[in-house]
């Protein structure tokens, strides 16, 4: 176990970013999903009468099925992307690092 430690290329911070990027980039693609999903459909069904349950209950049982699949695989990719992107950093900066 020593000996793979050893020669395992990523850092404790390699490591961390690799894991922490995705997570925030699908988190904040959520988020951004959220708010462009409830502007439209507050646009649409007229104005929102700032009530978050009643807001809900315009949308309706459909929407909010579409609304999750739709939200879920958005940020689903945009974590994959994020995964291939901090790898791909990483490895730059450990060829960097050792003079590749």
């Amino acid at each position: 176990m020593r000996q793979n430690r050893l020669q395992d290329p990523d850092t404790l911070g390699d490591k961390i970013f690799k894991i922490v990027m995705p997570t925030v980039l699908g988190a904040l693609a959520g988020k951004v999903f959220k708010t462009i999903w409830d502007s439209r459909v507050t646009n649409r069904r007229g104005p929102a009468g700032g009530d978050a349950a009643e807001d809900a209950n315009q949308q309706g049982f459909v929407a909010s099925i579409i609304f999750a699949a739709v939200s879920a695989a958005f940020s689903s990719v945009i974590s994959t992307l994020g995964t291939r992107g901090s790898d791909a950093l990483v490895t730059r900066r450990q060829n960097r690092r050792n003079g590749k």
